[in-house]
């Protein structure tokens, strides 16, 4: 179906007169607090689209959020869907055409039911390829490599029982000041990486508990790109600390308990970060294409990397070569090779991997990425979700689980950049 056609039909279905519908003119974050559904235009970021097609997001109540005491995100663990989910069956069913998106105010705590015509998202991402939305953005930043010197418990795992984490001094330079903590405490945290100049890619249980059917506050999702160390100036935070604004997760997502096949979110900022630090680009790769960049062979060790910020607190943080440092990025001292592929998502792509690279809890939401992409650009491929095991044992080689990047996502994140510039 040709954009022009995908955007009559939208026409008709909206009726561009929607009563009762309050205007986000580029997903205004204000226009989100009296209840009503919300008018979104769709095509605000994009260069000579702007309201070009409007979408409506229905009005779903008001988000529950969790106890500022409370740690975000829940253990993960990699295991199958079940067959049937009580908290699904007592919902809505999601259908298997387009995608469902849960959106939540940050501030207000407004939710809605966004309908995201799989066709208009993946429209959506072409124009964002052809603009060069989708590419990353090293801006000119700080280069200089820095001198030596609360969000939920979420496990990761040590490859083959071994920690050869180290910590990283270089998280001025790009891509490393596009990732981030997101809060973060010694026996919390999670971890961020910027795909737009206000736009953090993450895990959805990073937003989201299940367990407990609460979103998270601003305070424990606030993110700090770049972050070294624990102080509140300029010498741990060289970019800032910003606040979200909005929360999307799949709705599969929310519904499911147990099923991490769609363990990815976009928390957009109220401020733009990225127009300082820059971010990164992001892509899909086959399954051919992912062996090829990241595991080792005859002229490389693998070209695909993890750094993520541990929580210090956990028993399998960092501990190999030195003491754990709270609020500092940590990084495998060897490359992210790729184990299984498995979980089929709803693009028909299979939606998760393992790899070897050793993480511990804190790391969840940071970027798997490769900096070969066309050459030497740097570009997420997948987003840390759940672990297998902990410390593990000397037979356990990929213990941790990667929501691959794959079609929706990349249709998803354009999407919301777009609407959200």
């Amino acid at each position: 179906m040709k954009f022009t056609a995908i955007r009559t039909a939208l026409l008709l279905m909206l009726g561009m007169g929607c009563t009762g519908a309050a205007l986000a003119a580029g997903g205004r974050a204000d226009a989100a607090a009296n209840g009503a559904d919300l008018l979104v235009d769709v095509t605000a970021g994009l260069p000579g689209a702007k309201g070009f097609t409007q979408e409506v997001w229905r009005y779903d109540g008001l988000a529950r959020f969790a106890a500022a005491d409370a740690a975000a995100g829940a253990s993960a663990t990699d295991q199958r869907p079940p067959s049937g989910s009580d908290k699904a069956a007592a919902d809505r069913t999601v259908s298997a055409g387009d995608q469902y998106w849960t959106a939540v105010n940050a501030a207000t705590g407004a939710r809605y039911r966004i309908e995201m015509p799989r066709e208009l998202a993946h429209e959506l991402h072409r124009l964002a390829l052809q603009s060069g939305l989708a590419s990353g953005d090293a801006k000119r930043g700080n280069d200089k490599p820095a001198a030596a010197d609360e969000i939920a418990e979420v496990l990761k795992g040590w490859s083959d029982g071994q920690d050869t984490r180290t910590r990283r001094y270089d998280n001025t330079a790009f891509p490393f000041r596009a990732m981030g903590q997101m809060a973060g405490g010694t026996n919390s945290g999670c971890s961020g990486t910027l795909v737009g100049r206000r736009h953090v890619l993450t895990a959805a249980h990073c937003l989201y508990n299940r367990d407990s059917d609460a979103w998270y506050t601003i305070a424990q999702t606030r993110f700090r790109p770049g972050r070294e160390g624990t102080c509140s100036n300029d010498t741990c935070e060289p970019y800032g600390a910003h606040d979200a604004v909005w929360y999307f997760t799949p709705e599969s997502f929310r519904l499911s308990e147990d099923d991490w096949t769609d363990d990815y979110a976009i928390m957009v900022l109220g401020t733009a970060p990225g127009d300082e630090t820059g971010w990164m680009g992001y892509v899909m790769l086959t399954e051919d294409a992912l062996h090829d960049y990241c595991d080792a062979n005859a002229f490389s060790l693998g070209q695909c990397f993890n750094r993520g910020y541990p929580a210090c607190g956990l028993v399998n943080a960092p501990v190999t070569y030195e003491t754990c440092k709270q609020g500092w990025a940590y990084q495998d001292a060897t490359a992210c090779h790729i184990g299984s592929i498995n979980s089929t998502g709803s693009d028909g792509w299979k939606a998760r991997f393992t790899t070897n690279c050793d993480m511990s809890g804190g790391h969840s939401g940071s970027a798997v990425y490769t900096n070969r992409w066309a050459g030497s650009n740097n570009v997420v491929i997948g987003v840390v979700s759940t672990e297998s095991c902990r410390t593990c044992a000397a037979k356990d080689d990929f213990p941790n689980g990667i929501r691959r990047l794959t079609p929706d996502v990349l249709d998803a994140i354009s999407y919301f950049k777009s609407a959200f510039p």
